[in-house]
């Protein structure tokens, strides 16, 4: 149990003290990833930056992930296929729900980033990091983007994640670290005692003050 995400990367962060003499940049994944990812990068003393993913929730039961899409040159979307059926959807189906996604990304490029660049180094690390790891949705097409760019090295980290999803997780990345694997998980909010929703306002407070704290942090733009 954690007290809030502050907590959570403190305890995160602990496990990941070999990065600092790593080369990587720490993507919190929006909204809830970013303070997780703060105490990270912070603490390592690396570049923070924000991955946008939406997830692709069945309607009426968003929380449900059928799956999820992540930006880049070409957005990478990740579908769960046999909650797909399981549902009745088809791709084709969920066609509209994705370019409603598409523009909600758009609008959040625009809130976190301006007219910039995703800050990208593809030969060093990208260290991922969410709140909480359930359906692995969200987690999954963010590692999809990375690889569409040709990511050399793509690490996933969690404070909490289902330990079936986490081993899927696995298989599709270098590294998974997670402070509380569980066997059962309904929500990710019930290993919290504060799941207070975080406001894009705050996440990009996040990101300026890690940029003012963080030691030569420089930027690789692409």
């Amino acid at each position: 149990m954690f007290k809030d995400r502050k907590d959570a990367g403190k305890k995160l962060l602990d496990l990941m003290k070999d990065y600092e003499k790593i080369e990587c940049i720490v993507y919190g994944l929006p909204r809830g990833g970013v303070p997780v990812a703060y105490e990270i990068a912070v603490g390592l003393n690396k570049p923070l930056e924000v991955l946008i993913v939406k997830k692709l929730g069945l309607p009426g039961e968003e929380e449900l992930a059928l799956g999820a899409i992540a930006e880049g040159e070409k957005p990478s979307l990740y579908l769960n296929s046999n909650l797909m059926l399981n549902y009745g959807y088809s791709e084709k189906d969920m066609q509209p729900y994705i370019e409603t996604k598409l523009k909600d990304i758009s609008r959040l490029q625009q809130i976190y980033r301006k007219n910039g660049k995703m800050m990208v180094n593809t030969n060093g690390t990208a260290i991922l990091v969410d709140d909480g790891v359930s359906t692995g949705a969200t987690v999954k097409a963010a590692i999809k983007a990375f690889k569409d760019m040709d990511q050399k090295t793509i690490v996933v980290a969690s404070p909490v994640g289902h330990i079936a999803v986490l081993r899927e997780i696995q298989k599709m990345v270098d590294e998974v670290i997670c402070a509380e694997p569980v066997r059962y998980m309904e929500a990710v909010g019930e290993f919290y005692l504060d799941f207070s929703e975080v406001a894009n306002e705050e996440a990009c407070e996040l990101i300026d003050s890690a940029r003012r704290n963080i030691k030569g942090n420089r930027s690789h733009n692409s």
